[in-house]
């Protein structure tokens, strides 16, 4: 069984930590060949709003020399179901994917007040 953990908050090589007094979607993460998935977040501050999961099935450019054009054709995104979580404090929160279907999946987060920084994002994946 295949499995890799990744800091999804890096983008070739570089790290951001985002300001969460504003609406963000983190980068697109990759699930051919995964069965499961987790997701776990961190973040400090006041901020208040929601994150969510959205998915997506459209084919992207895998193979592409960098993160960003591997994931630049993935445009069609869609709410995963029961995702939705509010926050009102500094906290964590982890999903976790069983046989997920779909191709891609990214963290959403819609502001609405406070303020706050998103400090760690990972993503655990187990596959074939």
């Amino acid at each position: 069984m295949r499995i890799n953990n990744e800091d999804i908050l890096e983008i070739d090589g570089v790290r951001i930590e985002p300001d969460m007094g504003a609406s963000f979607n983190l980068k697109p993460i990759y699930l051919g060949h995964i069965a499961d998935f987790s997701i776990q977040l961190i973040f400090s501050g006041s901020p208040v709003g929601s994150f969510k999961l959205q998915a997506s099935n459209d084919a992207g450019r895998i193979s592409a020399n960098s993160e960003p054009n591997q994931y630049a054709a993935v445009t069609n995104w869609t709410d995963i179901l029961g995702s939705s979580q509010s926050i009102t404090a500094s906290g964590d929160h982890t999903w976790t994917g069983k046989g997920a279907g779909y191709l891609w999946v990214r963290v959403v987060y819609t502001r609405v007040s406070g303020t706050g920084t998103l400090t760690s994002a990972r993503s655990n994946l187990k596959g074939v």
